[in-house]
């Protein structure tokens, strides 16, 4: 063991030398052994030491899913340094407040996809260092820096009760909150011995975690930059892939990608997804094709996964619209707008206790002590608990539209046009008119050369749904737009459905986003 042991970068460095022989990270044409990671963090680590940088300090990394990404984010952290990782798809204004936000000591950035965003960042903060991972016409390489640099093993100075990283949430409206994850390695989840993982969503979120535990068990990380259907199941078969992560908007592309019917997937054994409420008509299909390997969690960027849905039990059609039951470490419990917890079947906010919470909102302590009281993570989620324990989450709070004085949830829009079978994909998104009601709109995609009409879509939905419902505008699509993080892009709907309808089309007020 490392004398990081006990922290989350200890548990990786010690899964790499376990079996340093291994082929530990795959990108394209390039496969690193766990021994190359190993001597590359202790290099980087010591040329960063060599600038100055150490405990505390902020360094923010503009990369996408590289080796070299995946490999400098340890080599700061074994430093001690805080790390934060902005979306890939973020304008470059927005990357350099976000910058400056997280009081950026040091920039490393990937010269061939961010010298744009890392040239406007410098000029912001001149007093921050700048690396580049590789040949630069700016700053200075860093590669090249650690050739010249020791790979002995490099003492660790991370401590579990100091801050490992600032993760920015995935919001759309607003500039995301940063939510501070400490070094100590929470209990769970398990590590899962010899995984190999499949990373086609950003490094900087969710599936960042999902590669650094591979790792750490042992496995192997096979990168991706973004995910195309036929590239995932390409690697699928070639690197016998036995874990990926897909938000519920790629699961259904993977599906309808002709190239599945002949692909070997038996070597899949975890199918993960969460992000947004899924199809149940879609998680069968999934089932049917893929095996006994669809894994739902229903997590959040503050405290990771809450509940979850087995294999087993996505095969029962009653469970396909619960996001599952709570880990045996975690308590949930609904409150209502005053706080009172409510019985269940009845909705009201979700509220959390979990080992695994964040440590705080950087730099905003009026929000923290919002959010996290008493012990409990006031999620902003909607939901319900039944009487066996399943979880039922309805959306944010205020996603939610209010139509003549009823609440309209997400899902009690989307689900009757789920269930048509021209179908595919189906979202909700909100507007307020000129006169301050709220709207409902959706978007859908359709099967190819479908004939379906928006009226047959939205009197499909009226028959089948609550008239309050019914969506005031049905956008058909041959494919829902959807962010870097494989979630709706709603500002790109309501800009389609602008064009289209020649009527503005504007946030509800107060509206977010997220999920």
């Amino acid at each position: 063991m490392t004398e990081a042991g006990g922290t989350y970068t200890g548990l990786v460095l010690d899964g790499l030398a376990r079996d340093p022989g291994r082929t530990a990270l795959s990108c394209g044409t390039t496969a690193l052994t766990a021994q190359d990671c190993l001597d590359s963090v202790f290099r980087t680590a010591r040329a960063l030491d060599r600038a100055g940088l150490g405990p505390g300090d902020g360094v923010t990394v503009l990369a996408g899913n590289t080796p070299e990404a995946v490999l400098v984010r340890l080599a700061a952290n074994l430093l001690g340094c805080r790390v934060a990782m902005p979306g890939p798809d973020l304008p470059v204004s927005e990357l350099v407040a976000l910058a400056g936000f997280a009081e950026t000591a040091a920039l490393v950035f990937d010269p061939l996809r961010y010298a744009a965003a890392a040239g406007a960042v410098a000029r912001a903060l001149p007093a921050a260092g700048v690396f580049a991972l590789g040949p630069t016409a700016f700053g200075t390489d860093l590669a090249e820096l650690a050739a010249a640099c020791s790979a002995s093993p490099l003492k660790p100075r991370c401590r579990p009760e100091d801050v490992m990283a600032i993760r920015f949430t995935s919001g759309t409206t607003g500039r995301p909150k940063g939510v501070l994850r400490r070094f100590a390695r929470p209990p769970r989840p398990a590590l899962l011995s010899g995984a190999s993982f499949l990373l086609c969503t950003p490094l900087a979120h969710g599936g960042g975690t999902s590669a650094d535990l591979a790792l750490a068990a042992g496995g192997a990380v096979v990168l991706q930059e973004g995910f195309a259907a036929e590239e995932v199941l390409t690697a699928v078969e070639r690197h016998r892939v036995s874990r990926v992560y897909l938000p519920p908007h790629l699961l259904y592309r993977l599906l309808d990608d002709p190239l599945l019917a002949g692909t070997d997937t038996g070597s899949l054994r975890r199918v993960g997804y969460t992000g947004c409420p899924p199809s149940p008509r879609r998680l069968a299909e999934a089932t049917r094709r893929l095996g006994r390997v669809l894994h739902q969690t229903y997590s959040l960027t503050e405290c990771g996964p809450v509940s979850r849905l087995s294999p087993d039990e996505h095969l029962d059609p009653r469970l396909l619209t619960t996001a599952g039951r709570p880990y045996p470490d975690t308590g949930v419990r609904i409150l209502d707008e005053e706080g009172a917890p409510l019985p269940p079947g009845r909705t009201g906010e979700i509220c959390v206790r979990t080992p695994t919470a964040m440590a705080g909102y950087w730099r905003d302590p009026e929000l923290t002590a919002r959010v996290l009281r008493e012990g409990w993570l006031h999620t902003g989620d909607l939901g319900s608990l039944d009487a066996a324990g399943y979880l039922t989450v309805s959306g944010r709070r205020d996603a939610i539209a209010i139509v003549e004085g009823h609440n309209v949830f997400p899902h009690q829009v989307e689900e009757p046009l789920r269930s048509h079978p021209d179908v595919r994909e189906a979202v909700m998104f909100t507007s307020t008119d000129p006169d301050r009601l709220e709207r409902v709109h959706a978007a859908v995609a359709v099967a190819p050369h479908a004939r379906v009409t928006a009226d047959q879509l939205r009197q499909w939905a009226r028959e089948r749904g609550d008239a309050r419902c019914v969506p005031d505008t049905v956008l058909l699509l041959p494919a829902i737009p959807l962010t870097g993080l494989g979630k709706p892009d709603l500002p790109a709907l309501r800009a389609l459905a602008e064009e289209r309808t020649g009527r503005a089309v504007t946030t509800a007020t107060g509206a977010r986003d997220a999920m």
